[in-house]
């Protein structure tokens, strides 16, 4: 008798549990876009004449190259340094009001595809 209750209980509540589990699961990865840098606050702060804003940059710049896949079409040519590409990636940031509302990341990696291009 027990057993017929919660089979039948199961096929009931069954799908129905497994539904929220899925949908309150899928939530948790979902990103809030105000949270992600875009390309204008990536300029704003690059262009702060503090210690603490230009680490930042260059930490954000360093975890851009670190995320380059040979796909992605970056190549750095040796001696390249990561003041340089900070530099690039801000001026054209700053001058493009394309790259402005962009993610960050994004704006950065596709100027380094434009300036840095594998051959």
């Amino acid at each position: 008798m027990f057993r017929f209750r919660f089979i039948s209980v199961f096929y009931i509540w069954g799908p129905a549990i497994i539904f929220c589990s899925a949908l309150l699961s899928t939530s948790v990865f979902a990103i809030d876009g105000k949270a992600q840098l875009t390309g204008e606050g990536f300029s704003n702060a690059c262009t702060r004449a503090d210690d603490n804003w230009i680490s930042f940059c260059n930490g954000y710049i360093q975890a851009v190259i670190d995320s380059i896949r040979v796909d992605d079409n970056v190549c750095l040519p040796d001696g390249t340094t990561r003041t340089e590409i900070v530099t690039i990636v801000e001026k054209e940031i700053t001058a493009s009001s394309q790259l402005q509302p962009m993610n960050a990341y994004d704006a950065a990696l596709s100027i380094m595809q434009r300036f840095y291009p594998c051959r």
